[in-house]
């Protein structure tokens, strides 16, 4: 199949309207993630040219006209080209898979899946392939599955698993799934984190919980904090709401000014990151202020 047809890159908010999605590319902390750590491996895949820091999933109209200007083809081929060196064998599998072999490419991530069917990286390929290249969600979310039941944190497989549950309409078994999995490992914070926003869209009262516990995990801490405030205003706690996104606001700006005296890229996306989370803030405050 040409390149240019052989995937399109699909946003995170896109798909589930999730805010803001936002997360760095490297794990440093294999206690977290042992393999990368990502906003989705979909809006990777669109931003080589980017700074993932100052990427925002719910840009302003001239923040999504600059996305939609900085987007490349998207295959599970060009997202390996944006990790660090890979095995032979996989690069081989992702090299076929982007010169149009794509059954070539899966049938040797699978041999060696059944090779090394605890390797969570042969797996995370492979689950790309089915998703990006096969169009196959059902087969993604296998392989995803067993990703979590390996490593229960690996960030990377929890947020793509997420875009996999709402092209499937499959939210119910998801959260069944990671209700599981916590059940079996208390500790995995990075899975508490998905349960709690994907419960939001059901039942956001019953995601606070969860949502601030996720706030306690330093790199994503702004992205929970936008997502606990917009749980909270749609459970009618309208104050938690507001402090949730000041303070959200106050991250944005510390990282806006660093990067200004740094000199980093994209500090137009967190110009617009801080400009929609104003918005927010003051929508917040009106509502608050309807409701004395």
């Amino acid at each position: 199949m040409d390149k240019s047809k052989r995937g399109q890159a699909i946003t995170f908010l896109a798909v589930l309207a999730l805010g803001w999605g936002w997360y760095k590319h490297i794990a440093t902390n294999p206690k977290e993630s042992s393999e990368p750590t990502v906003q989705t491996l979909r809006e990777q895949q669109t931003q080589t040219n980017v700074a993932p820091a100052a990427m925002s999933t719910n840009p302003s109209p001239a923040g999504a006209a600059a996305l939609e200007t900085k987007q490349p083809p998207t295959t599970s081929a060009t997202f390996a080209k944006s990790r660090t060196a890979l095995p032979p064998t996989i690069s081989e599998a992702l090299s076929l898979i982007d010169r149009g072999l794509t059954t070539d490419g899966v049938a040797l991530l699978e041999e060696l899946s059944a090779l090394e069917p605890n390797n969570t990286e042969v797996l995370m390929e492979l689950a790309m392939a089915y998703s990006l290249d096969l169009k196959d969600p059902v087969k993604a979310r296998t392989a995803l599955e067993k990703i979590i039941d390996i490593n229960p944190n690996y960030r990377a497989a929890l947020n793509e698993l997420e875009l996999v549950y709402g092209e499937l309409g499959a939210f119910e078994q998801g959260l069944a799934f990671l209700n599981l999995k916590i059940q079996q490992d208390p500790d995995a914070t990075e899975l508490q984190f998905l349960y709690g926003r994907m419960l939001a869209s059901t039942d956001p009262k019953a995601a606070i919980s969860w949502l601030k516990n996720a706030t306690k995990i330093v790199d994503i801490r702004e992205d929970a904090l936008h997502q606990l405030a917009m749980a909270a205003l749609s459970a009618g706690q309208i104050q938690l709401a507001i402090t949730s996104w000041s303070e959200a606001l106050t991250m944005a700006e510390d990282a806006l000014s660093q990067a200004l005296v740094k000199g980093d890229s994209g500090i137009d996306f967190l110009e617009d990151r801080i400009a929609s989370t104003k918005i927010d803030l003051e929508k917040a405050r009106i509502q608050a202020k309807k409701n004395l």
